[in-house]
């Protein structure tokens, strides 16, 4: 034999490791799909829809953290001309721009009280 105990121990429990990780990306790819996504753009999006405000800044702090170098790449980046649609080649949709403006409520300003 060439590995001892040890090392196979070892490998054993990184093999169960991977596995959780390959399952838990497997339930999010079959909620996307139940939801009726076309890809995982969508996905987020409606995650985020659905979140609260401190929730969503909790998840980005996390994720440009994680991904630094794809954040600075989004901050270089021009904004969307609709912010929200996406689609999976890179083209907008008529359809769904209409869709999404129907569906995005604005948020309102709130009267504040005088003094």
């Amino acid at each position: 034999m060439s590995i001892n105990y040890r090392e196979a121990k070892r490998i054993l429990n990184k093999q169960e490791e991977a596995r959780e990780v390959i399952n838990s990306y497997r339930g999010l790819e079959s909620i996307g799909k139940r939801m009726q996504m076309r890809n995982n753009k969508d996905l987020i999006l409606k995650l985020f829809e659905i979140e609260e405000d401190k929730a969503i800044v909790e998840v980005f702090t996390h994720l440009k953290v994680l991904y630094e170098e794809q954040w600075g790449d989004a901050e270089a980046t021009a904004p969307p001309e609709k912010p929200g649609v996406v689609s999976a080649d890179g083209s907008e949709s008529a359809d769904a721009a209409a869709d999404l403006d129907d569906t995005i409520a604005t948020p309102l300003a709130e009267a504040v009280p005088a003094a």
